[in-house]
C-alpha cells in the first residue's frame, strides 16, 4: 500500500496493544533475508510471494513471536506501538509485525538501517533540504498564546502543576499575552505573579509579557459597558466636555501599570487596544473599543441604516498614554497597532509616533493558511523600509495542522519574532468548547488539543534569542524553517508537508557535536508528537501528507 494510504488505517497509539515481548531480542537478519522477499520495500501484497505489504514492508502480522515463522526467520513479534513501528507506519498498525531488531546498522543487512531499535529498508529519497546556519534573519521573542480570562483558571486548577508543566516545559511556550484585568479594580493580580513564577522556575527564564487592553473600564466607554453587542456607534471611547476623554484613557493606562507593578508584574511590551478597527455585529457579545487610525468619521450600517458616526483616533490616544506615563519607572514597550489583520496596518501606524513603536503587532484573522495567498501580509508591505520594527502575530487560531502553517508563513514570509495563539485554555467539550485551544479544560482535569502539538513543534526546541536561518527545499510542498541558538551550537528546523504525497526527506545539516531528537506529527492520522528517535545523516525521514516535523540538534 502507498504511504499515503499507510496513515489512513493508522489507529491509536495506546489501543490494539498486543501480547509482544518488546524486551526480546532475537538476532539474525542476515538469515531472515535469505527470504528474498523479507523486508523488501511494497506497496501491494502480490509483491511480497506469501508475507503481508504492510507500512511498506513485506513482513507478516503477529500476536506473539511463534506466529514468525519460517519466512521471517530472525524475527521478533513488535509490538504495535513499538517507537521503531511507529516511525516506519507513521502511527501503530492494527497488530504486531514480525521485525528484526537492532542496536546499530551493523546489526542490519546491507541496503537496511537500524531504525528506533528495527531493520528497515532505506528509503529512496524524494526531496532534500539543506540549512545554512551562516545566513541569519529575525531573532525570535517567542511562541506563546493569550491567557486572557484562563489566569486564575491555572492557578486554582487541582492539577495546577501538571498544567503549568504541560504549558511550558512540555510546549515550551516563552510568551504570554495578558489581558488588562484593571478594568475590574476588584481583579486579583497576585495569581498573574504567581503564574509568571511558576513560568520561571519550569522555563529557566521570564516568560516575556504582553498586556493588552480588551476595553477600557465602562466608565470610559460611549455604552458605559464593557461589553459591545452590535451597536458600533457606542462601541467606542466616551466623550468629556464635548470631546474624546484620551487624558482618561492615559490615567487608566498609567494606572493599570502602577497596579501590576504593585502585584510584581511588569509586562515587557503593552498593545493600547486589541482589535482597535473591530466592533461586533449584532447577536455578538466581546469586550472591543473602536478607534480609528486618527480622529474622524465612518460610516457603519445601524439597524439596517448607514449611519456616520465619529470615533476617536489610536494616534490621540497613544499621545494621552505617554504624556501619562511619562515618569514612570520602567516604562514598557509599546507594540501597535494590534488589528485584527493587516490589510490595514499601514493607515495606523503610518499616523502613530514610530519612536515610541518597539514593534508592529497585528492579528491575522481573515487569511487562509493553506491559500493562494497564505500570510496575506499585504498591509506590511506597503511601509516604507525605513519604518520597519519587528512584527509580532499577537492573536490567532486555527485547527492543528493549519496552526503550524500559519507559524511557518508567519515567521518565514512575514519575519515575525513572536507568534501567539488566540486562547491558551477552553473547555474541552460543550457549547463553550474550542478546539482551537492549546489546552482543553475542565474543573478536575485538561487534555492537549491539536494547536498543542502544533506549536509544540516551534516552541519545544527553540527559545527567545534564536535566529532563524537560512533553508532551501527542492519540493514546494515541503515547507521548512529553522532556528540556531545565539552560539550556534543547538538548531532546530521544522518540516511541514502541506501535499497529498507523502515524502521520504534527505537532510543535510550542520555537525554541531551534540545529541538530536526526531519528533513528528501526522494530522492526517492520529501520532501526534511522537518521538522518533536520534538524527543520522544518513537518516532518510518519512513525512506523510498534513505532516509536520522537528528535528532537533542539541547542545554539546
Amino acid at each position: 500500500m502507498s504511504g499515503h494510504t499507510r496513515f489512513k488505517w493508522a489507529v491509536l497509539l495506546a489501543a490494539g496493544l498486543l501480547g509482544c515481548d518488546p524486551d526480546k531480542v532475537t538476532r539474525g537478519p542476515q538469515d531472515a533475508d535469505s527470504q528474498t522477499n523479507w523486508l523488501k520495500s511494497c506497496q501491494i501484497d502480490g509483491e511480497c510471494n506469501g508475507l503481508s505489504c504492510v507500512c511498506g514492508l513485506c513482513t507478516q502480522t503477529c500476536d506473539n513471536d511463534a506466529a514468525c515463522g519460517e519466512s521471517t526467520r530472525g524475527s521478533s513479534c513488535v509490538r504495535a506501538d513499538d517507537p521503531g513501528i511507529v516511525s516506519q507506519c507513521g502511527s501503530a498498525p492494527a497488530s504486531g509485525l514480525c521485525l528484526p531488531r537492532c542496536e546499530d546498522d551493523s546489526d542490519c543487512s546491507p541496503g537496511k538501517l537500524c531504525e528506533q531499535g528495527l531493520c528497515t529498508p532505506m528509503p529512496t529519497p524524494s526531496a532534500k533540504v539543506s540549512v545554512d546556519i551562516s545566513q541569519s534573519h529575525q531573532i525570535l521573542v517567542g511562541f506563546g498564546a493569550s491567557l486572557a480570562y484562563s489566569e486564575t483558571q491555572i492557578t486554582s486548577h487541582p492539577k495546577r502543576d501538571q498544567l503549568l508543566d504541560a504549558i511550558f516545559k512540555d510546549v515550551g511556550l516563552d510568551v504570554l499575552r495578558l489581558r488588562n484585568r484593571f478594568v475590574d479594580t476588584q481583579a486579583n493580580l497576585s495569581d498573574t505573579a504567581d503564574l509568571i513564577d511558576a513560568a520561571t522556575a519550569r522555563l529557566g527564564h521570564a516568560p516575556g509579557i504582553f498586556l493588552t487592553s480588551w476595553t477600557p473600564p465602562a466608565a470610559l466607554k460611549a455604552n458605559s459597558g464593557l461589553s459591545c453587542n452590535g451597536s458600533p456607534n457606542t462601541c467606542t471611547l466616551a466623550k468629556n466636555g464635548g470631546g474624546f476623554d484620551y487624558a482618561g484613557f492615559g490615567r487608566y493606562w498609567r494606572q493599570s501599570l502602577d497596579a501590576y507593578a504593585t502585584a510584581g508584574v511588569k509586562p515587557d511590551y503593552i498593545g493600547l487596544q486589541n482589535n482597535p478597527n473591530w466592533a461586533p455585529n449584532a447577536g455578538e457579545v466581546f469586550e472591543a473599543c473602536k478607534f480609528l487610525p486618527v480622529q474622524g468619521s465612518a460610516t457603519v450600517s445601524i439597524g439596517g441604516r448607514d449611519v456616520s458616526v465619529d470615533y476617536p483616533g489610536l494616534a490621540e490616544a497613544q499621545r494621552a498614554v505617554l504624556e501619562a506615563l511619562a515618569g514612570a519607572s520602567a516604562r514598557p514597550k509599546l507594540l501597535a497597532p494590534e488589528t485584527s489583520g493587516s490589510g490595514n496596518i499601514a493607515d495606523y501606524v503610518t499616523n502613530l509616533d514610530l519612536t515610541e513603536v518597539a514593534a508592529f503587532a497585528h492579528h491575522l484573522y481573515g487569511t487562509d493558511p493553506s491559500g493562494s495567498d497564505p500570510g496575506g501580509f499585504a498591509g506590511l508591505e506597503a511601509l516604507p523600509s525605513e519604518s520597519r520594527r519587528p512584527v509580532f502575530i499577537t492573536e490567532m487560531e486555527a485547527d492543528g495542522f493549519d496552526t503550524a502553517l500559519t507559524v511557518h508563513h508567519a515567521t518565514v514570509d512575514e519575519g515575525a519574532a513572536a507568534y501567539l495563539q488566540n486562547a491558551m485554555l477552553s473547555s474541552p467539550s460543550g457549547p463553550a468548547a474550542n478546539p482551537r485551544a492549546v489546552l482543553g479544560v475542565d474543573d478536575t482535569s485538561f487534555v492537549p488539543q491539536e494547536p498543542y502539538h502544533a506549536l509544540r513543534h516551534f516552541a519545544h526546541f527553540t527559545d527567545p534569542g534564536w535566529a532563524r536561518v537560512d533553508t532551501t527545499s527542492n519540493v514546494a510542498a515541503l515547507l521548512v524553517s529553522a532556528w540556531a541558538s545565539p552560539n550556534k551550537d543547538a538548531l532546530t528546523v521544522i518540516l511541514i508537508n502541506s501535499g497529498s504525497a507523502e515524502l521520504s526527506i534527505q537532510l543535510e545539516l550542520p555537525t554541531l557535536g551534540g545529541g538530536s531528537e526526531v519528533l513528528r506529527s501526522a494530522f492526517s492520522g492520529v501520532e501526534r508528537s511522537a518521538s522518533l528517535g536520534s538524527f543520522s545523516p544518513k537518516r532518510v525521514l518519512q513525512l506523510p501528507p498534513r505532516g509536520v516535523m522537528t528535528v532537533a540538534l542539541l547542545p554539546p
